[in-house]
């Protein structure tokens, strides 16, 4: 077993590589060749900078030079992204019944995902090169999320005023609409292995659903508004402390 430390570090490692575009294999393998360095170094009682004579940063940005970037997985990779953060900004207005389009929101979007790509791969590289700590883990991912969603909200309610829209949907249209875009979030949950591509967006289109749907004036909405972002953090939080506790348990 490795120290609680060795798993860290293995586990920013993963991560930071990941992100930097490196071939998933090759990852694997560098990873289980070092777990078994580190249980040997770990026996005789030395710690994780004797056997790789650098400090974790300098460790993990010269292993980014070293190997190869896997460009095949990227092209793969970046149209999940990108359908992702489109279709988590679409559903929402689908489901409102106010779904539109304008010239604005069709150049914006892009821009402002690849915008969200460079923010989010910039902060998940410094999260693992500088070894944060979940505390400052959570702090960071939702000061990253703000900056894009803010970011997309400005776009749409500044498209709004600014420019008429060239397609109104209806009824049917938000019903296509709510499909396609369930349909890839699951598809990116499926791909990224984790539950939050499904659970996050479904706790944060409560909102919508009460204003579609119910008689409720603005001030009861506003108040499931801010509970379903309090639940969101906390649901985040319990998955922080489960991935933590199993570490600790060894599973």
């Amino acid at each position: 077993m490795l120290s609680s430390k060795s798993e860290e570090f293995i586990d920013n490692l993963r991560m930071y590589l990941r992100v930097s575009g490196k071939n998933e294999r090759d990852i694997n393998e560098l990873i289980e060749e070092l777990k078994d360095h580190l249980m040997e170094v770990e026996k005789s009682g030395r710690s994780i900078e004797d056997i790789i004579d650098l400090t974790p940063e300098q460790y993990m940005a010269s292993l980014k030079k070293e190997m190869k970037t896997d460009y095949k997985q990227l092209i793969k990779l970046l149209p999940i992204y990108f359908l992702g953060v489109i279709a988590y900004f679409l559903m929402g207005p689908a489901i409102r019944g106010e779904f539109e389009l304008n010239s604005i929101q069709v150049v914006g979007f892009p821009i402002i995902a690849t915008l969200g790509l460079i923010i989010y791969v910039y902060f998940l590289q410094q999260a693992g090169r500088k070894q944060y700590s979940n505390k400052k883990f959570f702090i960071g991912g939702m000061i990253a999320s703000s900056v894009v969603t803010i970011t997309i909200v400005l776009l749409l309610v500044g498209s709004y005023f600014l420019v008429d829209p060239f397609f109104i949907g209806n009824w049917k249209t938000d019903i296509i609409v709510i499909v396609i875009c369930c349909c890839i979030l699951i598809t990116t949950a499926i791909w990224s292995k984790t539950w939050i591509p499904i659970w996050l967006p479904t706790i944060l289109f409560i909102p919508d659903v009460f204003t579609r749907f119910t008689d409720w004036g603005v001030e009861k909405v506003l108040m499931v508004q801010l509970g379903s972002f309090l639940l969101m953090f906390v649901v985040l939080f319990l998955n922080l402390w489960s991935v933590e506790k199993r570490k600790k348990a060894g599973i």
